[in-house]
């Protein structure tokens, strides 16, 4: 029997492998590295596809799809969140930052499905220190409204890397027990699809047999 092969338990075991591989790699270099964030997603993406097709070819039911992709879309994200606040909290150090001036980049892209196109915003904070030294390093926000909290003028607290290779994010921001909850209940939740997956394919091999 093939180890991939429709039915395969071991197969199974093997993608549950695979996954937290994948997850713990993509979790070590974003926490290492934070300006290597889109890289641990890339690893993570690329791990969660695998999975997902493997499940497929093992479970041989499409409609697993409907609970290992949520499940696993979870766990993904839980592991990136963790490692980039890990990375930022480990490199930066809290500093009191003002916020000098607010800028708003908006993109416009086109396709068949919106003809008036799709918006991204991407807000930029320049902060400089209280005593007006500069920061090289701006606060980012991608999204339309911005940070509500903040404005032009705020002292706040940021983690700010000396050497400024990670990005620089405002305090409140970084939630690591927030992070842990989020991966844990993915974890948990893609330990059920594989627990469920093997049980049909064990009352698969009874009825058989």
């Amino acid at each position: 029997m093939q180890i991939f092969g429709r039915g395969s338990q071991l197969g199974l075991v093997l993608l549950l492998a695979i996954l937290l591989i994948g997850l713990t790699v993509a979790l070590t270099i974003t926490a290492l590295w934070p300006q290597a964030l889109l890289a641990g997603i890339v690893i993570a993406c690329c791990a969660a596809i695998i999975v997902i097709i493997g499940m497929v070819r093992v479970v041989g039911r499409r409609w697993v799809l409907w609970l290992a992709v949520p499940a696993l879309a979870l766990a993904g994200l839980g592991a990136v969140m963790l490692a980039e606040d890990l990375g930022v909290s480990r490199t930066g150090e809290l500093t009191e930052v003002v916020i000098v001036d607010h800028t708003v980049d908006v993109q416009t892209s086109h396709d068949s499905n919106s003809p008036e196109g799709r918006k991204a915003y991407t807000h930029k904070y320049t902060v400089e220190h209280p005593d007006g030294a500069p920061i090289e390093k701006p606060m980012i926000y991608r999204g339309e409204d911005g940070y509500d909290d903040f404005d032009t003028g705020d002292t706040i607290t940021a983690f700010i890397d000396p050497e400024g290779n990670s990005p620089t994010e405002p305090a409140e921001n970084v939630n690591i027990g927030a992070d842990i909850a989020v991966l844990g209940v993915g974890l948990v939740a893609v330990i059920g699809v594989y627990g469920m997956c093997s049980l049909l394919l064990l009352l698969r091999d009874t009825r058989r047999a």
